[in-house]
């Protein structure tokens, strides 16, 4: 058993595993999503060292799956805590295409149960916790729970006001030289909300001209020292 995935369970399942006797064949396999291996998030995992990463819109998993299956390799005893509704987002509602994906059953988007199907049968699951809340509780919870992520991955809502929530209660929690990567950033004009808000939001820090490639951005949070003598 992962020690780290033991503590997280312990304090925000009250000891009980969500994963714990869960059909491995319960939906079929399903893992599509968009650029869920980007090397941002290898790159993240190698230099941080993370015990704990948070992603914050988790869909199927393909994003959540890559990094544990990165930890596992490394045999790294961390643990990629997954924050989703699993109740799609507005986009989801709004688009045909992304509508028919979220896979509903009586009405209802059957996403956690193909999130967790895929995430057992690719063997990961000693890497993964799931936590289905929506993104600022979930980042209150962290507060309360005293868990501190070194790296956080965004992905939730496109849209600016979304976003903009999802960095003001997510940057705080992040660890002081943790490393936030961001989704669907581009200098292109795609999803230009998401640009905007982080720009807006990481402008007034003096963090301009954020790193970014093939829709992906990543800010590294100042050390510690740093923070302090900003303050």
């Amino acid at each position: 058993m992962n020690p780290t995935r033991q503590a997280v369970i312990d304090r925000i399942w009250r000891g009980q595993d969500p994963l714990q006797a869960f059909p491995r064949n319960l939906v079929e396999f399903d893992l599509q999503g968009w650029n869920s291996q980007h090397p941002y998030l290898l790159e993240g995992i190698v230099q941080v060292r993370p015990t704990v990463i948070v992603e914050i819109g988790v869909w199927k998993g393909g994003s959540t799956i890559f990094m544990a299956d990165t930890l596992k390799r490394a045999k790294l005893p961390a643990v990629v805590i997954a924050v989703d509704t699993w109740l799609g987002s507005s986009e989801h509602w709004l688009v045909d295409q992304y509508f028919q994906s979220m896979s509903f059953l009586n009405g209802y988007p059957a996403l956690y149960y193909k999130f967790i199907s895929n995430v057992l049968r690719m063997e990961v699951e000693d890497h993964v916790v799931p936590l289905p809340l929506d993104s600022l509780n979930a980042a209150m919870l962290m507060r309360g729970a005293g868990i501190t992520p070194a790296m956080i991955h965004i992905d939730g809502g496109h849209d600016y006001d979304s976003v903009t929530a999802d960095l003001k209660a997510w940057w705080p929690v992040l660890a002081p030289g943790g490393m936030l990567v961001g989704d669907d950033y581009f200098e292109d004009g795609r999803w230009e909300t998401v640009k905007a808000a982080f720009d807006d939001f990481f402008g007034p820090m003096g963090i301009r001209g954020i790193e970014n490639i093939n829709g992906k951005c990543r800010i590294s949070k100042p050390a510690e020292a740093q923070v302090l003598a900003a303050e």
